[in-house]
């Protein structure tokens, strides 16, 4: 990712307002770096843009010379030195470069920022992708058993999908169990009911904190669920 630094160096670049030495450094680092270099096309494409909305000068209206002419013969009647009119003709016409140098500047720095508000949405779009979970069986686990969990970790919670995993015996439940970094205990995850044929797609959300999940698991437990796992554990998956 490209830091702030070189977005603010890109954007000098692209208006060439760095000093040499700094822009022989920022030409290395370019040469090495893709990212950076596009960012430079699109900021000299966004200053190639708004140097073609400055406006155009107007065309003169007809009677402007006979003004100007008039305005001339006054300031000289005045014994006012004829380089009046050109000084504020200058100092009006010269602070159009200086406006539009501001406005590309600031322009820049806002596209540099857009980019790095998206590079940031972008990574939490990634970041919030389910984590997906094969839970592997254990020795005490039913054949053919299959389980998979799809974990979000930014929402808390997820959805477990089981198929081929007969109904618990009577008087017990499945329990499903996160292990977690900051528990000394695997946290509550929720009881696991099926239908007859030994599937289900179970959505659930650990009943504490769990923002360092390492594992899940799948234990054999008392009917209702217990606290703190107690029986076998028939199928674990780390993350």
């Amino acid at each position: 990712m490209i830091s702030e630094t070189q977005q603010d160096q890109a954007s000098l670049y692209a208006l060439d307002l760095l000093g040499a030495e700094e822009a022989a450094a920022f030409e290395r680092e370019l040469s090495a770096n893709a990212e950076l270099k596009t960012l430079v096309r699109e900021l000299r494409d966004a200053a190639g843009a708004v140097a073609l909305t400055a406006p155009q000068g107007a065309l003169p209206s007809a009677g402007l010379k006979d003004r100007v002419m008039q305005q001339i013969a006054s300031e000289s009647r005045s014994s006012v030195p004829s380089n009046v009119i050109t000084t504020r003709a200058g100092a009006f016409g010269n602070w159009i470069p200086w406006a539009i140098a501001a406005a590309l500047a600031l322009f820049c720095g806002l596209l540099a920022v857009d980019r790095v508000k998206l590079q940031q949405r972008l990574a939490q779009e990634r970041n919030a992708s389910p984590v997906l979970v094969t839970l592997a069986p254990m020795e005490a686990a039913p054949a053919k058993a299959e389980v998979m969990v799809a974990w979000q970790p930014d929402k808390q919670n997820g959805m477990i999908k089981l198929k081929n995993l007969p109904a618990a015996a009577t008087g017990k439940d499945y329990q499903l169990w996160a292990v977690d970094g900051a528990h000394k205990d695997p946290v509550d995850a929720g009881i696991l009911r099926l239908t007859g044929e030994g599937v289900a797609e179970i959505r659930f959300q650990p009943k504490d904190s769990a923002r360092q999940v390492q594992a899940f698991a799948i234990s054999l437990e008392r009917k209702g669920g217990v606290p703190k796992a107690e029986g076998p554990m028939l199928f674990v998956g780390k993350i």
